[in-house]
């Protein structure tokens, strides 16, 4: 993971639903955001994240297209990512797994499920005190 927290990178166009993420997951994480696929797709590259929140609903395409780049790219295939999405149902969950995705969260989300899931793949948060 690169430096002392772990990179979030959160891609949703709605700005209010990840503003709810980053409360959600607090301080401890540092985040990078994105409203689109081709903002995804860039905001990964230029900064490879430890974890993506993926909605599947994202303007210019489908978050199963930022999905399959995190996974064909090599400087991204250690990303975890959590697919969050309204479009829960059985055929677009499984296409997340078939797609790689590591998670899948429906909306309206529970906070504590979606920090749990964060927590279970990369780990809990880091403390931000330095130690003397």
């Amino acid at each position: 993971m690169s430096g002392s927290h772990p990179l979030v990178l959160i891609c949703d166009d709605e700005p209010a639903l990840r503003e709810l993420i980053r409360v959600t997951l607090g301080e401890t994480y540092r985040y990078d955001e994105a409203a689109t696929v081709s903002e995804s797709i860039d905001a990964a590259r230029r900064e490879p994240p430890d974890i993506v929140i993926l909605d599947l609903m994202l303007p210019g395409g489908s978050g199963l297209d930022v999905l399959r780049v995190l996974r064909s790219e090599q400087a991204l295939t250690h990303a975890a990512v959590v697919v969050v999405s309204a479009w829960s149902d059985e055929a677009n969950q499984s296409a997340a797994r078939r797609d790689g995705a590591n998670a899948f969260v429906a909306k309206p989300f529970s906070p504590d499920r979606l920090q749990s899931q964060v927590e279970e793949l990369i780990g809990p948060p880091r403390s931000l005190r330095v130690e003397p």
